[in-house]
């Protein structure tokens, strides 16, 4: 017992010596990291490096998400042998001292100032006190630096150091006089050895150059001096067609804006001087061919180059003619552009309302515009935009993908950027004035459409604009407008024919009692005028093919056209009250009704009157609908009190007819012959296979008798039902009597 004791005694002192050692030494003396790394978080929690093993394998201490280290200061260069010497004296800007986690500072240079894509990185300095390096360069550079800390954050870039370039190799001073006279070889001095201009006038004598001394196409036009090309220099008639080699009188030999009014005597240029080609409007003065210069005679168009003459060589009021109108009769569609999928082509067809061709649009034509064509838009005019169109071929689609549009696209001051509704520059959103989303229909012939356009404005509102006295406005941006259409919008693949596009000003100003004098007009004829009992406010006008009826806001009411685009005349209302517009039409043997947009034409509700030959007239009552839609009902009403006693006729089967007689569904009659069993015994006979409409049922007997009351005592009806009906006769006799019977269901 005692030995046990004593065992316990000393295991008891040695773990008290453990305990007292391992209080006195680090927690860590004894500790390793195993296959990892100790990661250190700021008070944010975000870490800012790890020691220990890395990702790559490496053993090391990393640092990340470091704050952006300060910007170096300004370099200085200077130029040296092959490129410039860039210093870096180590200082930040500001004062500031460097950062504890420098890592380098980057060398950047550039040929440009402002340093496009960052510039090039050439090398670094790695030590925070700075340096010097040379960056090599083939001419004027700048330089920056940026530094970066060793958590790879950088800093923002240096003030920009230079220009400077290369030091020269041997001065400028010592190659001035390094070559003499007796150094050169004979026939050492080449063309190519002579600095241009270095030969003037006095160098050459007189008489010296001869035909042989000139090299085919170096003579050139700096070479002479200003006015050396005068006329007491050459011989009168000295140059023949001998001297001049055919063809080499070209226009790219004169440099814009050679030949000026003052250039030619009066009357230099006449129909004897021959033919003028390829000199194109940049080498003539405008208005260098006026009437005391020069008078060109029996200039074919042969003799003047597509695109030669331009509207600025023009005089002032040839300028306005032009502007006046623009058309295109279909037979330019090599001239139009467009973004879509579609081709344009010009055919010749003979039913064409404008000359023999039109321009045939397949497929989607997106933004069909005319490059070439850039008029000068006037806000102070009104221009009338108008296109004629025909939908040949349906899209694979029926009644999808079939709209017309047709306006002016804006281009701003540059003639290149478009304008839009908005002053975007885009295509889309243009001022289609004269049909906007219009819906074709293959086959129904050529439609012409026509709209206005007058005036700026900031936010113009864009649709049809078919009121010449209530024109669109551009947007204020717009300098010059070209025409421009959208065909099977969008995305159609069927085809169109477009058999005329026109801008044309049409500004005559309004005709009212005050501007026409008594008598002035009498048995003339007015054309191109807009007629108007007002300025503003509701009127009646007369303009272009149209007679109309406007509200106070310019809201076409009623209107009288010469082609309802059936070949037709034809008067329409409209009606906005309800939130669509409803119109009504009036023409020879029909009136219709429809909405705008909404109905089909060719489902239009309307009264039809027809001949069909042989004496025989129809009239014809008919239900419209919606595109793609079945027609609806015909509901007639006769008003007589309160809506729930109204009677009322409902036409909604798909046929009621009534050739001479009058059938319903609700309604069923016969006869039946019955004999009777015994005297003045009821005798029935039972009529099925009926099918009568509602959901109650009555049913009416008579018989068909001369002794009623006396002989036929009798007649009547049980188990009326929508399939048939039992019917009684009682008589005095057994004589055999036909009854009548009629079931009606309600």
């Amino acid at each position: 017992m005692a030995d046990t004791i004593a065992v316990l005694a000393g295991r008891i002192a040695t773990l008290e010596r453990l305990v007292r050692d391992l209080s006195r030494t680090s927690r860590l003396a004894n500790s390793s990291i195993e296959n990892g790394a100790i990661t250190v978080y700021d008070d944010g929690g975000d870490l800012r490096g790890s020691i220990g093993l890395q990702p790559d394998g490496t053993l090391a201490v990393a640092a990340v998400n470091g704050p952006p280290p300060p910007v170096p200061g300004a370099p200085t260069i200077t130029s040296v042998l092959g490129g410039v010497a860039v210093v870096w004296d180590g200082s930040f800007a500001g004062g500031t001292q460097a950062p504890a986690d420098f890592a380098y500072v980057e060398v950047h240079s550039s040929t440009a100032p402002d340093f496009p894509d960052d510039g090039s990185l050439f090398s670094a300095f790695y030590s925070a006190q700075g340096g010097t390096m040379t960056v090599p360069a083939g001419g004027p550079v700048w330089v920056r630096l940026v530094c970066v800390s060793t958590s790879g954050v950088v800093s923002d870039p240096s003030p920009v150091a230079g220009p400077a370039g290369p030091t020269p190799v041997v001065a400028q001073a010592v190659l001035d006089g390094i070559i003499s006279e007796l150094a050169l070889a004979d026939d050492a001095v080449t063309r190519a050895k002579i600095a241009a201009a270095a030969v003037g006038k006095t160098e050459i004598a007189d008489g010296s150059i001869t035909t042989p001394k000139l090299v085919v196409g170096e003579l050139n036009g700096d070479r002479l001096a200003v006015g050396t090309m005068a006329a007491n220099v050459l011989i009168a008639a000295s140059i023949t067609a001998a001297q001049i080699k055919a063809l080499s009188l070209t226009g790219d030999l004169m440099a814009v804006n050679t030949l000026t009014a003052d250039k030619f005597a009066a009357g230099t240029i006449t129909a004897a001087s021959g033919v003028i080609a390829s000199i194109d409007a940049s080498k003539i003065v405008t208005g260098i061919f006026d009437a005391s210069k020069a008078t060109i005679k029996n200039l074919d168009a042969s003799a003047i180059n597509a695109g030669t003459i331009n509207v600025d060589r023009l005089s002032v009021g040839l300028q306005g003619q032009v502007g006046q109108k623009f058309y295109d009769f279909g037979d330019q569609a090599s001239k139009w552009s467009e973004s879509g999928a579609g081709s344009m082509t010009t055919v010749a067809v003979a039913d064409a309302q404008s000359g023999g061709s039109v321009m045939r649009c397949v497929g989607y034509i997106a933004a069909g515009y005319r490059p070439d064509i850039k008029i000068p838009f006037d806000p102070g005019v009104t221009y009338r935009v108008s296109a004629r169109v025909r939908q040949t071929v349906a899209n694979s689609t029926p009644g999808t993908n079939q709209k017309f549009y047709a306006g002016v696209a804006g281009l701003a001051a540059d003639g290149v950027t478009w304008v839009n509704l908005t002053g975007a520059n885009s295509t889309s959103s243009q001022f289609f004035v004269a049909a906007n989303a219009q819906d074709q229909t293959a086959g129904a012939g050529w439609v012409t459409y026509t709209g206005y356009i007058k005036g700026t404005s900031t936010a113009p509102v864009g649709g049809v604009k078919p009121n010449a006295n209530a024109p669109g406005q551009l947007h204020a941006n717009v300098r010059y407008i070209t025409p421009i259409v959208f065909v099977n919008y969008t995305g159609g693949s069927g085809t169109a024919e477009i058999d005329m596009f026109a801008i044309e000003v049409v500004e005559m100003g309004a005709l009212t009692a005050s501007n026409v004098v008594a008598g002035a007009i009498d048995g003339q004829v007015i054309t191109g005028a807009t007629v108007q009992t007002a300025k503003s406010g509701a009127r009646l006008a007369l303009s272009g093919n149209r007679f109309f009826a406007t509200d106070a806001t310019g809201k076409v009411l009623a209107e009288i056209v010469p082609d309802d685009g059936s070949g037709r005349s034809a008067y329409f209302t409209y009606d906005t009250r309800l939130g669509l517009n409803y119109y009504a039409g009036l023409t020879a043997g029909d009136v219709r009704f429809g909405i705008s947009g909404q109905t089909d034409p060719q489902e239009e509700a309307g009264v039809l009157y027809s001949f069909l030959g042989g004496g025989l007239y129809e009239l014809l009552l008919r239900s419209g609908s919606d595109l793609g839609n079945s027609a609806a009902e015909i509901n007639l009403y006769s008003e007589t009190g309160p809506v729930a006693s109204d009677s009322e006729i409902v036409l909604s089967a798909d046929k009621i007819t009534a050739p001479g007689r009058l059938t319903a569904g609700n309604m069923a009659f016969g006869s039946v012959n019955i004999t009777p069993s015994a005297a003045d015994t009821p005798t029935s006979f039972t009529v099925s296979g009926l099918h009568v409409a509602g959901s109650t049922f009555r049913a009416f007997v008579s018989a068909n008798t001369t002794v009623p009351g006396t002989s036929v005592t009798g007649v009547g009806a049980t188990s009326v039902s929508a399939t048939g009906v039992t019917v009684w006769l009682t008589r005095a006799n057994t004589n055999t009597t036909t009854v009548y019977w009629m079931v009606v269901g309600s």
